[in-house]
């Protein structure tokens, strides 16, 4: 038994030392300006205002009373309290990869449905499946697209009600 106990109580005594660093860690609040004013020049940011107005663009600064970004190509100023919340974007959209992907899904779905559309005994019925194809890969593309353009990483940073 005293075996047994020994590098328990070890494992209790270590873990128990880490405890005062692990409560002693303070996360930012999102409410807090300071937060905002710690963005980099030329982040990309998402503001959404209190009045439901969403801007893109590039942070400038950002002072005690006021946010200034980069609005395609024009300082555009947003005084603190209309703010809501403030977004910081990373990556990069990735539209080429995912139409290439429901380009892929599209054209088996619509080869699949064209496939069941054929009848031999039927007349002109062997078009359904190019047509299924072609039709399928070009809204499977496109539907792609679209999501490719929305996977950007969007962190919050500043919150107020």
């Amino acid at each position: 038994m005293k075996r047994k106990t020994l590098p328990l109580v070890l494992v209790l005594v270590l873990l128990s030392s880490h405890a005062p660093l692990a409560f002693a860690q303070q996360t930012p609040s999102l409410s807090e300006w300071a937060s905002v004013q710690q963005i980099k020049t030329n982040e990309r940011v998402f503001v959404r205002q209190k009045n439901g107005k969403e801007i893109k663009g590039r942070m400038i600064e950002a002072s005690d009373t006021t946010l200034t970004i980069d609005r395609d190509g024009k300082p555009f100023s947003v005084a603190r309290g209309d703010v809501r919340q403030i977004y910081v974007v990373s990556g990069t959209a990735q539209k080429g990869k995912w139409a290439l992907i429901g380009a892929g899904i599209g054209a088996g779905v619509g080869t699949g449905i064209g496939y069941a559309k054929y009848s031999p005994d039927s007349d002109d019925s062997e078009i359904y499946i190019p047509i299924g194809l072609l039709i399928g890969a070009g809204s499977g593309a496109l539907g792609g697209m679209l999501f490719g353009q929305n996977t950007r990483r969007r962190d919050l940073v500043y919150a107020v009600n």
